[in-house]
Parts: C-alpha cells; structure tokens; sequence
C-alpha cells in the first residue's frame, strides 16, 4: 500500500494538473524506502509467511538483488524527475 497509494495520488494530481512534482518526489522516496524496508529488514506488519524474512535469511540469488538495486534506483530518478519538473516550473514562474 505504502508504494502504490502514493502512485495513484501523484497520478491524479497529474490529471489535476497541479501538484504532481511534490507528489512524485515523495513517491520516488517511498518506493526505494519501502522495498528496502521490506527486503533488507522486514516487513512492517509481519503478513507473509516465510517472505517475512529478508534477502540475507532467505538466502536469495542475484537476480532478487539486482532487482532490487534496480527498484531502488528507479525510485531515486523518479524523484528527481519529480525535482526536475519542479525547477522547470519555478523558472517558467520567474520568467526564465
């Protein structure tokens, strides 16, 4: 929930038209935290069985872990995407 919620919101605010940058931001950090929340410690409401154990107990392979590192990076350039979008905003406000 904590991923996609905010996706939906930042989405909406897009149709809205006002709003999306911060929100797709947010939703940037969100998503690297949350998956790294839940696959390098564990999850915050303990729900899925053995998946309730992180990478390094499972034991799991490279391909989990480059996932991983890729979600996390993702959510990192979304959010400067989101920062980017903002700055073009702001100097088109300034008139630049």
């Amino acid at each position: 929930m904590s991923v996609y919620v905010p996706s939906l919101i930042a989405l909406a605010l897009l149709w809205r038209g006002k709003g999306a940058g911060v929100a797709t931001m947010i939703n940037g950090l969100l998503v690297g935290a949350a998956f790294s929340e839940v696959h390098l410690w564990r999850p915050s409401i303990p729900v899925w069985g053995i998946w309730n154990d992180n990478f390094f107990i499972l034991g799991v392979d490279w391909i989990s872990w480059t996932i991983l590192a890729l979600t996390v990076l993702v959510g990192a350039l979304v959010s400067a995407a989101g920062a980017y979008a903002l700055g073009l905003q702001w100097a088109a406000r300034q008139g630049g």
